[in-house]
């Protein structure tokens, strides 16, 4: 099963991307026209997030969204294991480059932030391809690992379970002047972050970007890669997270207000249909288990 699913996901990485991102977007628009999860998620999302756009707005901004929900899932295998040449033209960003390497320059190594936005599987292949990275991933089940790891690693990256074992691997190539890579807007496992608001909302946050960031002095910036339209490829965004991530007391929420900051400026590709505030302190219910007992 391993050998017969890695093999069919190579052969689709050899898809044009116009295609890949055509099917994605025509997956998202039928997705859009139904009743499902997904949908109901993305505008419960926006609504509280983003509710300063009118209704419209928010519409147009979920149905984009859903779109680049399968475009991601679609353009992997073409970024895991297509061709390299094809690679290499998708990853050429002078300006972009010139600002890693600056970053490097400074000699305290970098911490990458690439949350779910854009392509952001290609994100952390632009940033391996300057220099020594280690990545922090949570092991997937299956056959899934496997190809996932093979595909994170293509330009040398060296992954990293999400562990003790994992945070000390992160700290240490830190210490060694080298990048790392943290997806910084996902819920953590209870005990394993702190709540800090998001978007007006009480979000479980991890606090290991703070804690990193504190220990070792190392600049602290996000890495965005924007789809551009009609399967053109893609343009990189870089930019510094606020001042005070490596604050003890005011760090987490640092770190929430450039995540917010980077979906602000690019809303339509953002994750919408991710539960980021399932977890709430104690006492609090679940959001979504409220949302949709007040639908039934």
């Amino acid at each position: 099963m391993k050998s017969w699913l890695h093999s069919l996901i190579r052969a689709s990485g050899a898809a044009p991307l116009w295609l890949l991102h055509g099917l994605g977007g025509a997956i998202g628009a039928l997705l859009w026209r139904v009743p499902n999860k997904q949908r109901r998620l993305t505008l419960w999302h926006l609504e509280r997030c983003l509710p300063e756009l009118g209704a419209g707005e928010r519409e147009r901004i979920a149905r984009a969204s859903l779109g680049h929900m399968f475009k991601a899932v679609l353009e992997a295998p073409a970024l895991w294991f297509g061709s390299r040449r094809r690679l290499a033209r998708w990853l050429a960003d002078p300006a972009a480059a010139r600002q890693v390497e600056a970053l490097r320059a400074q000699d305290r190594g970098v911490i990458w932030l690439c949350p779910h936005i854009g392509a952001w599987e290609l994100a952390g292949l632009f940033c391996s391809a300057h220099g020594p990275m280690t990545s922090l991933y949570k092991p997937q089940k299956g056959a899934v690992d496997a190809i996932m790891y093979d595909g994170r690693t293509r330009l040398g990256a060296r992954l990293v379970p999400t562990t003790g074992a994992g945070v000390k691997a992160l700290l240490a190539a830190l210490r060694n002047k080298e990048m790392i890579g943290i997806l910084p807007d996902h819920d953590p496992p209870r005990g394993a972050g702190v709540y800090a608001p998001l978007f007006g909302m009480t979000a479980h946050t991890t606090e290991l970007v703070t804690k990193l960031a504190a220990r070792s002095g190392a600049p602290v910036w996000f890495c965005i890669a924007e789809r551009l339209p009609r399967g053109r490829g893609y343009r990189f965004h870089l930019s510094p997270a606020p001042a005070d991530i490596a604050d003890a007391q005011t760090g987490v929420a640092a770190l929430n207000r450039g995540v917010e900051a980077v979906i602000r400026a690019l809303p339509e590709q953002y994750w919408w249909a991710y539960e980021r505030y399932r977890h709430q302190p104690d006492g609090r219910p679940n959001p979504y288990r409220l949302a949709a007992t007040s639908k039934s």
